[in-house]
């Protein structure tokens, strides 16, 4: 015969939970979103500045936000299909003694893949940097004509 366990009955301590100030949390949680939008997580991870991809008659358009960065620190590369955007954003300070009080940039490498869409051109893709902001066209291949030959017919 299987012995069944016993339910034992605990008590149920009375207990003075201290309930978190709401006004304390959104305190908190305010001051997080303050400090996320002072100091972005975009060069320190490894992923690039904010993004806007458009399209036209002439194909599509991609902007970055890459401040402080120049054509020089850039590579771009398209290779079956994929569009890759790399660099680096480097600190201006690292070659001074000043002393550093606060800092809310952020520097490092940073890369991004795009699938490029179907019938872009890849051999005609083009790219400027303006203002710390990089535009990238990504332009449509012209569409195949047709094309008509005429086979001669050899005799038998």
């Amino acid at each position: 015969m299987i012995a069944r366990p016993t339910f034992v009955a605990t008590p149920v301590r009375a207990t003075t939970a201290r309930v978190a100030d709401p006004f304390a949390v959104l305190q908190r949680q305010v001051g997080r979103l303050i400090d996320d939008y002072r100091a972005p997580d975009t060069f320190g991870s490894g992923r690039i500045g904010a993004t806007d991809i458009t399209e036209d008659a002439t194909g599509y358009h991609i902007y970055i936000e890459l401040p402080g960065c120049s054509e020089k620190d850039i590579t771009l590369n398209a290779s079956n299909g994929v569009l890759s955007i790399s660099g680096e954003k480097k600190s201006p300070m690292a070659e001074t003694d000043h002393k550093m009080h606060v800092s809310t940039r952020s520097f490092g490498a940073f890369s991004e893949h795009f699938n490029l869409p179907e019938g872009v051109d890849e051999d005609k893709i083009t790219a400027r940097i303006k203002d710390g902001v990089l535009k990238v066209t990504l332009p449509r291949r012209e569409p195949a004509k047709p094309t008509e030959r005429r086979i001669d017919i050899q005799p038998g």
